[in-house]
């Protein structure tokens, strides 16, 4: 029995009979075989792509397109000169101008995609790095420096290639995505083409990118360090995401090993599915609490599953996702038919869907000044009451498909009542907006996500005025330790078990029971067998997560008893540090619950700090 994402290994390198062996984490289950496809690009990512000859005049017309609206775009930011302007910014704009009316730079990438057919992205990454190499060597400090300008013009060029969002190229079959980082943005346009893994070098258990891997069951690992340097688009590759190891070049006795092995997963999960298709219902502890649990749904191509695995309904819609699937906003309608799609797959049960919960670079324009921590930025609630047009079009869009579904809203990001209570009046407007032109709507709940420690100290009014609570401890554990759940280097410092996070979950656990308030837990500690049955003593009675953990906390809830959760939860209250909660949790589940868990299951570090 393995939990996965709670034991960090240090990045190796090991060779064997020309095998290539790197270590990393594992953040989702599975192992898979296939061949490299190596990811670039921060905003918009690409890969590399051969072109036919008859592609060849389409892809340079769609390069030239590309560098009209970049210049498009700077010649606008250049014209903004005011009082108030910051000179030297312009003064930066204006260079990046001269960049890309620089007929040698053009004709350089223009004659790369013609002699080496392939798409305009790698060719303006091949070439612009060419031209970095060579500013870098400069022994002048101020022309040396000028390589960043460069590369912001590259970044803007690969951003306007883009157009749409979709680069209408297709994954080869058994392809297995190698990237520095993936964006949730890319991995969901690239599920189209159903890739069999991914390797990371950045990225954790809790972020979102990993969240949806594990969705869609797509194995992966991170914390790679430095693979891009040790690998090409198309070396074969083994990714096991139990252990988190992956295998370039492997020996064909290694490959056989692996098909072996992937085969005896495949017919086990299949053997598990059958059992769990014959389950009762109603889901009780051993004396008798019952817990209902609920999924956590990104992707369309998963709504299908959901009822299979008798669910109390949807308890987390990200609707953010939306965005990947259209151009910037979604319109009124689109998300009104997405959002009915959903509320009926859900059934009497319903869906909470919570409003877009995107940061600012998602859907800015490159004129705008990146942020320098979007964790901290313009994000969530935040957001929508910062452009209140299109906030009131995704209310409005809410309120009418909740019109003959059950529907609820949650609030991102919730950091004070204010925003509470400024939502309802905005829907209330809506409300009356729509009866005025007799379009039928619904009374959709209003529930607050509780997932920074401001909303922890003002949990009793929250849990007064919101109609639900929703607890995201992915960025609640983020913020309470002031970890970046993303950053592979700060892995160690983001522990779930600190007495910090185990406190502040029970505080708002106990202030939703005082105030008769639902509350459902559906961060990733939601979906841990070790961390469900924790939360139950706390006493949580609503989960939700992604279906394929769905399994496995079904089992551990009805083989603990609630009196027994209790106990250990007490205890934990009282520890004073992270490695006695992970002590106190070693030796209480493997003393009362060794059915359940094995030592290899639980949160004990080699080397604790």
């Amino acid at each position: 029995m393995i939990v996965l994402g709670e034991t960090n290994q240090i990045s190796q390198t090991g060779k064997k009979n020309g095998e290539i062996k790197l270590s990393g984490r594992a953040v989702s289950r599975g192992i898979s075989i296939g061949k490299v496809v190596c990811l670039h690009g921060r905003k918009r990512q690409f890969y590399r792509t051969e072109l036919k000859k008859s592609q060849i005049e389409q892809e340079l017309r769609r390069f030239r397109v590309s560098v009209r609206l970049a210049k498009l775009q700077l010649k606008k930011i250049g014209g903004l000169k005011s009082e108030n302007s910051d000179a030297a910014k312009v003064n930066i704009f204006d260079a990046h101008r001269l960049i890309l009316e620089d007929n040698s730079l053009l004709t350089k990438i223009e004659t790369f995609i013609q002699e080496n057919k392939v798409n305009a992205e790698w060719a303006v990454k091949m070439i612009t790095d060419a031209y970095i190499a060579k500013y870098k060597t400069i022994a002048d400090d101020y022309l040396r420096e000028r390589y960043v300008d460069l590369e912001d013009v590259a970044e803007r060029l690969l951003t306007a290639l883009g157009g749409d969002g979709r680069q209408n190229i297709r994954l080869e079959k058994d392809s297995i995505i190698v990237a520095r980082e993936i964006k949730p943005s890319t991995l969901i346009e690239l599920t189209e083409c159903q890739p069999k893994a991914i390797i990371t070098e950045r990225g954790g258990w809790t972020s979102h990118s990993f969240i949806l891997a594990r969705e869609i069951n797509l194995p992966a690992v991170t914390g790679v360090k430095g693979v891009l340097r040790h690998v090409k688009t198309g070396d074969e590759v083994i990714v096991d995401g139990f252990n988190g190891q992956v295998i370039f070049n492997p020996s064909k006795e290694t490959t056989e090993k692996f098909k072996l092995v992937a085969e005896e997963i495949q017919q086990l999960n299949f053997e598990n599915s059958e059992n769990f298709e014959a389950e009762d219902e109603k889901l009780q502890t051993l004396d008798g609490r019952e817990i209902i649990l609920r999924a956590n749904i990104d992707l369309p191509t998963v709504l299908a599953k959901a009822n299979n695995f008798r669910t109390k309904g949807i308890g987390l819609y990200r609707s953010e996702f939306l965005f990947n699937q259209n151009k910037g906003f979604p319109s009124e309608q689109q998300q009104i038919e997405a959002y009915r799609n959903i509320a009926e797959l859900a059934g009497e049960e319903g869906v909470k869907i919570r409003t877009f919960d995107s940061s600012f670079e998602q859907f800015a324009d490159e004129s705008a000044e990146r942020e320098q921590n979007p964790a901290l930025g313009l994000r969530g609630i935040r957001l929508g009451l910062s452009n209140k047009e299109q906030f009131r079009i995704q209310l409005r869009a809410l309120l009418q498909a909740s019109a003959a579904n059950n529907i609820d809203i949650i609030l991102p990001m919730v950091s004070e009542v204010s925003e509470i209570l400024l939502t309802r009046e905005i829907l209330e407007n809506e409300k009356s907006r729509l009866k005025k032109r007799k379009v039928k709507y619904g009374n959709p709940r209003i529930g607050a996500m509780i997932e920074i420690p401001a909303t922890v100290f003002i949990i009793e009014e929250l849990a007064r005025e919101a109609d639900f609570l929703s607890l995201g401890t992915n960025d609640l554990v983020q913020y309470l330790l002031a970890v970046d759940r993303d950053n592979e280097s700060v892995a160690e410092w983001f522990r779930t078990l600190h007495p910090a996070v185990i406190r502040a979950v029970k505080k708002v656990i106990q202030a939703a029971e005082n105030n008769n308030t639902p509350l459902i837990v559906c961060g990733e500690m939601a979906g841990s067998p070790v961390y469900a049955a924790i939360l139950i003593g706390l006493g949580a009675t609503e989960l939700s997560m992604n279906l394929n953990s769905i399994a496995r906390i079904r089992k551990t809830v009805s083989g603990i008893a609630f009196e027994e959760a209790r106990e250990i939860s007490k205890q934990l209250e009282n520890c004073k540090t992270t490695n006695e909660v992970e002590n106190l949790v070693n030796s209480f589940f493997l003393k009362k619950w060794s059915h359940l868990f094995s030592p290899e299951s639980l949160p004990l570090r080699k080397n604790q700090k």
